[in-house]
């Protein structure tokens, strides 16, 4: 669970070095490779789970789009279907959109937890409180 002083997710760089090859055999999507991308820390399930909606459904793509090439393993989201080029001209502007929707939505349900929690905290001590002036006006002895 981020806390305040988290800051969000953000792209870091392409980790050049685990890109894949392409293996350009002439069958369909030969010529498509794995592009990992480092994040500034490691993303929590929830933050994994929305920025995943956010890339399989965008609010703003283009004709290239490619629903389900995104995974997110440690600090990485990985496109695993694409090239360089199309993350230039196509795919990068969606990255971001969905990293930055992913942190909007978990932002607002640690918002919701933590206002859920502070509830239940209020309702429990109201709740004890209410049980132990009764206690106190119980007459135990005789």
């Amino acid at each position: 669970m981020k806390t305040v002083d988290q800051e969000a997710i953000k792209l870091v760089e392409v980790i050049v070095d685990e890109v894949g090859e392409p293996r350009n055999d002439r069958t369909p999507g030969s010529a498509l490779y794995a592009v990992p991308f480092r994040l500034s820390s490691v993303p929590s399930l929830t933050w994994t789970k929305f920025f995943i909606e956010a890339w399989n459904r965008p609010p703003r793509f283009t004709s290239m789009h490619r629903p389900g090439i995104a995974r997110v393993v440690t600090d990485r989201v990985i496109l695993d279907g694409t090239t360089i080029e199309e993350v230039e001209r196509y795919h990068l502007a969606t990255l971001k959109l969905a990293i930055d929707q992913a942190n909007q939505r978990e932002a607002e349900f640690e918002g919701m937890s933590q206002a859920r929690i502070s509830a239940t905290q209020r309702k429990s001590a109201t709740h004890r409180k209410h049980v132990a002036e009764i206690a106190g006006r119980l007459k135990l002895e005789g």
